[in-house]
């Protein structure tokens, strides 16, 4: 949706300029974001 690398995602996460909505346990587990949130996102790139 971002089009954007997983690397630039996470670098924004941990930037907190994007908030997730959980981090799943691990050190690899995956960010949940609100779907509203990463809309808004990919409507401000456009």
């Amino acid at each position: 949706m971002l089009r954007i690398d997983r690397s630039s995602l996470v670098r924004r996460v941990r930037a907190g300029t994007v908030d997730t909505v959980q981090k799943l346990p691990a050190a690899t587990g995956a960010y949940l974001f609100d779907r509203a949130v990463i809309e808004q996102l990919a409507g401000d790139q456009s």
